[in-house]
């Protein structure tokens, strides 16, 4: 049974109905449903598998029981195919709304206003409600025929989140960013290709990738490259570890021999921890540590290992963010039970976690039993309750790491340490790894040294990172990302109100826009030359960055399907007669936009 039988996509983006984001039209027929179904079963199972916390259908005090019930089934196929969705990386934080329950033939059709992202294809989205209306409906046909829920993630995966998430360019982190903007009523767009604009006009950003377009091109090579980072702190007087990069194994051998030991072997180029070997103490170990980074990148870097953690500075506008002690995977003894035991307790406890939010499984092979033999362990012992063992020389992405949040212990000096460093590479966000032995002392005491400087902050599951994506938004757009947007409703007596309220705005160093319904002026009153409708026109005002207030004067005729915006700021509807007459069909378009209002309280 196909059950989308329509998606209608809005060609400019539309808000109504007091969603978040921008709306488009489903139209899905329902499956059969049983008068007696389960729906709190169905939640139990869905919150467990789907990790979705559902929130209760809007009833309609008119509806019968079969409207009801199909509606308690068309909510929770909104839900799911909500979350399926942002699973493929596609930033949909609204299940919509059900606006319309017709009886058909072989049952219901529902009507639904969903979130609309532009650029995504309507054939992927239509695919993702597809399944949920699927999914669900075998739920309930037979509860017991998803009892393995790995099963259905792992066909999800291949034939659904995979295949979208490969030609999704947006990442993890943008899509953290955008579900924390939502929640904080941040509006935002899709400009396309993963690119995404936060806030509007003159207290927008945009970023892509993690990273923010004011970041320097260069600077972001520059980040790229171990060896270049290297060299441009070297030049500004930062600490940095001694290193040489060599292309052969015969020059690796060379580089030891001169090297103080203990060495560290790794990549020149790549991330995530593959091919490094650290304490490199004798010939024989800098040979295989070399074939192991170059097996990764043909060029190697060695460098002096220096003693102490890493700690990563997350600078964010010059400032400090957040610091995380980085430490390597590790697994922490109950005190009742062998590693072996814990090890496998604590596996388990990952696997049962959903597919795409799972942490890595901590080891169990010979470099995991050589690095609790280091610590006097073996697999058969019992070590104290809370006892944190090592199962990895380095914190890598591969095989996890344990961060540790010690923002509040931070000495000042590294600090303006890791500014300098985000500064010499022009990077807006940049995190600095930072090795030291004690981070409560200055790096110029203790031997402190960079690194490696990333130009985007890595938000992926699990991380204790995220906890500063509130205040990573405080500090990237202090007004919320918002500029007055006005509305006047009228003609020649409304555009005369707004100049004068763009003259008012001038007056206060403030670049007003004026949109109406035919032209658009720029903030010195004259004629600006822009292509589409009003709609279009208001749009692309909230996209330019030199536009810090904008004017909406209107008829209201097109304003029936709804604006381009989820919010304004001010709605006045102006007389147009001596006698005072207001305009036309005021009163209809006064009760539309009167929605667009904010919330007292947030006035």
């Amino acid at each position: 049974m196909t059950y989308i039988l329509e998606l209608q996509p809005a060609r400019s983006p539309v808000y109504r109905y007091g969603l978040s984001q921008p709306v488009q039209i489903l139209r899905f027929r329902s499956a059969a449903l049983a008068p007696d179904a389960d729906w709190q079963a169905a939640d139990v199972w869905l919150a467990a598998t789907f990790r979705l916390a559902l929130m209760p259908v809007a009833v309609d005090p008119l509806w019968t029981a079969g409207e009801k019930c199909v509606a308690q089934w068309a909510w929770r196929v909104l839900q799911l195919a909500a979350q399926l969705q942002r699973l493929a990386r596609i930033p949909v934080f609204t299940p919509g709304v059900i606006t319309r329950l017709l009886p058909v033939a072989d049952g219901w059709q529902a009507e639904a206003a969903i979130a609309q992202v532009a650029f995504f294809p309507a054939a992927d989205v239509a695919r993702c409600y597809e399944a949920a209306a699927i999914v669900l409906s075998g739920y309930l046909a037979n509860p017991g025929h998803f009892a393995a829920s790995e099963v259905l993630y792992r066909q999800l995966e291949a034939t659904l989140i995979g295949p979208l998430c490969r030609h999704n360019p947006t990442d993890d982190t943008t899509l953290s960013l955008l579900a924390a903007a939502t929640a904080a009523k941040l509006p935002w767009q899709h400009l396309g290709q993963g690119g995404y604009q936060i806030g509007w006009g003159g207290h927008a950003r945009r970023l892509q990738q993690g990273g923010l377009a004011t970041d320097s091109m260069l600077g972001i090579q520059v980040s790229g490259n171990k060896v270049l980072t290297r060299r441009w702190l070297a030049s500004a007087g930062m600490p940095v570890p001694e290193q040489r990069l060599v292309a052969t194994e015969a020059d690796a051998v060379l580089a030891w021999r001169e090297m103080a030991a203990p060495l560290v072997f790794k990549p020149a180029s790549g991330e995530g921890g593959q091919g490094v070997s650290v304490g490199v103490a004798d010939e024989t170990a800098a040979r295989l540590a070399f074939r192991l980074a170059a097996a990764v990148v043909g060029e190697v870097i060695v460098e002096r290992q220096v003693a102490g953690d890493t700690h990563h500075l997350q600078v964010v506008g010059g400032e400090l963010l957040f610091v995380m002690r980085r430490r390597p995977a590790a697994l922490v003894a109950d005190g009742h039970h062998d590693l072996a035991h814990c090890l496998a307790a604590e596996n388990r406890r990952r696997q049962e976690e959903m597919l795409w939010w799972r942490l890595p499984p901590l080891p169990q092979d010979q470099a995991a039993t050589a690095c609790l033999a280091r610590q006097g362990h073996d697999w058969h012992s019992i070590p104290p309750a809370g006892m944190v063992l090592f199962l990895r020389d380095i914190p890598s992405n591969i095989d996890g790491a344990q961060d540790e949040d010690v923002t509040r212990l931070v000495h000042p000096d590294n600090i303006a340490l890791a500014c300098r460093a985000a500064r010499r590479l022009g990077l807006a966000m940049a995190g600095v790894d930072i090795i030291s032995p004690d981070i409560r002392r200055p790096w110029h005491e203790n031997g402190a040294v960079i690194n490696e400087v990333n130009h985007a902050p890595q938000l992926g599951a699990g991380t204790l990172y995220r906890r500063y994506l509130p205040a990573m938004l405080r500090q990237l757009w202090p007004a919320g990302g918002r500029i007055p947007v006005e509305v006047y409703i009228g003609a020649a007596a409304a555009l005369a109100t707004a100049r004068q309220r763009q003259a008012a705005w001038a007056a206060q160093g403030v670049s007003c826009f004026i949109c109406t319904d035919e032209f658009c002026l720029d903030a010195h009153g004259q004629p600006l030359a822009m292509t589409g409708d009003a709609a279009h026109r208001l749009q692309a005002l909230l996209l330019e960055p030199r536009v810090q207030a904008v004017l909406l004067v209107s008829t209201g005729h097109w304003l029936a399907a709804g604006l381009p915006l989820d919010r304004i700021s001010r709605l006045e509807v102006v007389a147009e007669t001596p006698c005072g007459q207001a305009p036309v069909d005021a009163g209809q378009w006064l009760a539309l936009l009167q929605a667009y209002l904010p919330p007292a309280e947030e006035e």
